[in-house]
């Protein structure tokens, strides 16, 4: 009893440990049913298990013969390679497969005695799991620029982010570990503070960036094809493509399809009546380009010529007018299409009233 009363000294790690708790806690409570960022959950409950261990080892209020934290290395990595399968995919893992995968981090209990090999092998599984991550999240990243004329919408680039420095974090924090035998004892104390407030803050980002997501693709599983190279399969040649691609485009300026907000590889493909790979395939030959950057070179086109008309209109009438569902994503494409911004280009064209490029 004397033992549960006795006042415990923090030291300012196990402060930033505590408030890294509640960021995670308070992450579990703001996902509640969001039932897309589910796989998130495991997580944030590998991170609030870790943070408790890792008070209870320091403070010495849990007492064991050995460390129990090291084995989290071997959860993070698949619970990660979950979470992005569920933004791609849109399905959460089962519970026999979260068995399965945690498997290992259970086994590693009986092994707690040897930190340093329980450590290395945790971090190879995380090598290869967020690699596997990347992967899957480049692949979805393709079919969305291949189907999606609004790809910035839906895409996941801030988790490439993440999962890149994860693996930089853990390969520093590998080092910091090996440099414990030859570094001062301070010196690795102020490296393990700084590490701690730098996952505290990538896990407090996760949170916020999963929550704020719009919307995500929600065909990828069917489409994922597109992410593989598909000349061979298309029995077409060339010359075909162009010819192809010419009716395909004529199609599209004479009904102004690409001025839908939401147009997709799906919606030409039932106006046309020509399946989605070969679409995909004409595009990329006949446009030289992909899908996105096609109708998004429709709609700058369509927008540059409302920008100089008489009477002028805004720039978010006119982005909104040619499709595009932000002034923020108008403003970028056109810049990437042009070189310049619509303002630089109202006076460039010398077209520049004193009302409406601006805004």
């Amino acid at each position: 009893m004397d033992t549960l009363i006795a006042p415990v000294t923090l030291a300012p790690v196990n402060i930033i440990h505590i408030v890294y708790l509640a960021i995670a806690l308070f992450g579990l409570v703001v996902i509640g049913d969001k039932a897309r960022i589910s796989s998130l959950r495991i997580i944030l409950l590998l991170v609030v298990l870790l943070l408790a261990f890792n008070l209870l080892e320091e403070n010495g209020i849990f007492l064991a013969t050995s460390l129990i934290t090291p084995i989290f290395t071997l959860g993070f990595g698949p619970a990660f390679y979950w979470f992005c399968r569920q933004l791609v995919y849109g399905d959460s893992p089962s519970s026999k497969k979260i068995l399965l995968h945690l498997s290992p981090m259970l086994l590693a209990l009986a092994f707690t005695q040897w930190p340093q090999a329980v450590i290395a092998i945790g971090s190879l599984s995380q090598i290869i799991y967020l690699s596997l991550a990347l992967r899957l999240i480049g692949r979805y990243h393709k079919v969305t620029v291949q189907t999606c004329s609004n790809p910035e919408d839906v895409s996941i680039h801030w988790m490439t982010w993440i999962l890149v420095l994860l693996l930089l974090l853990m390969l520093q924090d590998l080092v910091r570990l090996n440099l414990q035998p030859l570094a001062s004892i301070e010196w690795l104390k102020r490296w393990y503070f700084l590490n701690t407030c730098v996952y505290a803050t990538l896990t407090s980002y996760l949170i916020v960036m999963a929550i704020r997501q719009p919307e995500l693709f929600e065909r990828f599983g069917q489409l994922e094809f597109l992410a593989e190279k598909t000349e061979e399969a298309v029995s077409l040649d060339d010359q075909n493509a162009i010819s192809l691609f010419q009716k395909v485009d004529s199609t599209i300026r004479k009904h102004e399809l690409f001025k839908q907000p939401r147009f997709s590889l799906r919606d030409l493909a039932t106006e046309t009546g020509i399946q989605e790979k070969t679409l995909s395939w004409i595009i990329n030959h006949g446009a030289k380009r992909n899908f996105s950057e096609y109708i998004n070179q429709l709609r700058i086109d369509a927008a540059c010529t409302q920008l100089i008309e008489t009477p002028p209109k805004t720039v978010l009438e006119i982005a909104f007018a040619v499709g595009f569902n932000s002034k923020s994503t108008f403003n970028a494409v056109f810049k990437k299409q042009t070189g310049l911004t619509p303002s630089q280009f109202c006076k460039t064209s010398g077209f520049i009233t004193d009302i409406n490029c601006e805004k």
